[in-house]
């Protein structure tokens, strides 16, 4: 895939707190933070592109750095339960959608990440997939996005390098 071929979309805001919170819905964990919402920005092709690494790889890494952690506290794997399956997501959903009870809540930290992103379009809770990469890309560990990034071997500064490249106006 060619940086020319990739269209930048505008997302709502809620469009990808929603798509964060299913992430965090499949995988049993009761808020959702930056790691997913970096899991929920793989919806854009140019985030691959950014990130040398797609979205099964994140999973697989994120689930690597769950079990080392239940294994740091003496859990072992025979607690594992399968993902649970995505729900539809849509593109410009409505508020209610976004506030169901059974959904995940977001941590003082994704919410932040969500703001500064947001913060050029002050007006407007339209934003890119790139300008909310960006925010994850200056966070440092413990982070879970940072931590998550880092077990990818993401190297930050060649990722902000492509993400000019394949935004330039973000």
């Amino acid at each position: 895939m060619t940086t020319e071929s990739v269209a930048l979309e505008t997302l709502h805001v809620w469009a990808i707190s929603l798509q964060a919170s299913e992430e965090a819905r499949r995988r049993g964990d009761r808020r959702y933070g930056t790691d997913h919402i970096l899991l929920a920005l793989f919806e854009d092709p140019s985030i691959e592109v950014a990130l040398g690494v797609n979205l099964q790889q994140a999973r697989q890494a994120l689930d690597s750095l769950d079990h080392e952690a239940l294994g740091a506290l003496g859990l072992g794997s025979g607690t594992d339960s399968p993902p649970l399956p995505m729900r539809a997501v849509p593109k410009r959903p409505k508020i209610r959608d976004v506030m169901k009870k059974d959904r995940p809540r977001m941590t003082p930290a994704a919410k932040k990440v969500l703001e500064e992103a947001s913060k050029p379009n002050r007006r407007r809770l339209q934003i890119t997939a790139q300008q909310v990469l960006a925010q994850i890309l200056t966070l440092q560990p413990p982070d879970p996005a940072a931590v998550l990034l880092g077990s990818l071997g993401v190297n930050t500064s060649e990722a902000r390098r492509r993400l000019n490249v394949v935004a330039p106006d973000s």
